[in-house]
């Protein structure tokens, strides 16, 4: 049987390390997952990730142990992804260094690898899947949230209100929109693919 995170929590703040360790594994893939769709870079998710954790240790003994693990550690990588915002500053193109001058296209060719073609269903998949994504990054950062939170992560609407600190009829408000407005981008794109 699968102890509940509650249960967890009291034994890690009883001194059962392994308990921590276990809700660590338990919530990783939905903090990164979060952390990826609001940063868009695998390396700044993995960073937030862990600073997720690390502030949930140190947050763990002074918090309110009757409010779910899940929403409480997912809010405090939502403000981290927050903050990652802020700070991050666009590069500007003239910055960025090349190792190798490519001076023509049999120089380019040489320096791509050999790629056999794909069957047509695969690249179609391939194409929804990307389109899916950019639809999704074309969404305001509140209703990639929305959206993350309930579909990738599946959390209820009441997780996702206690999560975002919203009341709970404008998180419906929120998801149903970004449900709109991810509809009308991911059209725009396939179409774009046509």
């Amino acid at each position: 049987m699968v102890d509940p995170d509650e249960a967890l929590v009291q034994r890690y703040l009883r001194g059962d390390q392994k308990a921590f360790r276990t809700l660590v594994e338990r919530h990783t893939p939905a903090v990164y997952n979060l952390a990826y769709r609001s940063t868009n870079s695998s390396d700044d998710a993995a960073d937030i990730t862990q600073e997720t954790f690390r502030r949930v240790v140190e947050a763990l003994p002074s918090s309110r142990l009757d409010l779910p693990f899940k929403p409480w550690a997912l809010r405090i990588a939502l403000n981290l992804c927050r903050d990652w915002a802020k700070r991050r500053r666009p590069v500007s193109f003239t910055s960025l260094t090349f190792d190798h001058d490519l001076e023509d296209e049999d120089s380019v060719a040489e320096a791509l690898p050999d790629l056999a073609p794909l069957p047509p269903d695969v690249l179609e998949a391939d194409e929804t899947r990307q389109a899916l994504e950019r639809a999704l990054q074309g969404l305001s950062e509140g209703y990639r949230t929305v959206i993350t939170l309930r579909y990738a992560e599946d959390l209820s609407y009441q997780e996702i209100a206690t999560t975002l600190n919203l009341p709970l009829n404008t998180v419906r408000t929120h998801l149903a929109r970004a449900k709109k407005a991810l509809h009308d981008r991911l059209r725009q794109e396939l179409g774009e693919i046509s």
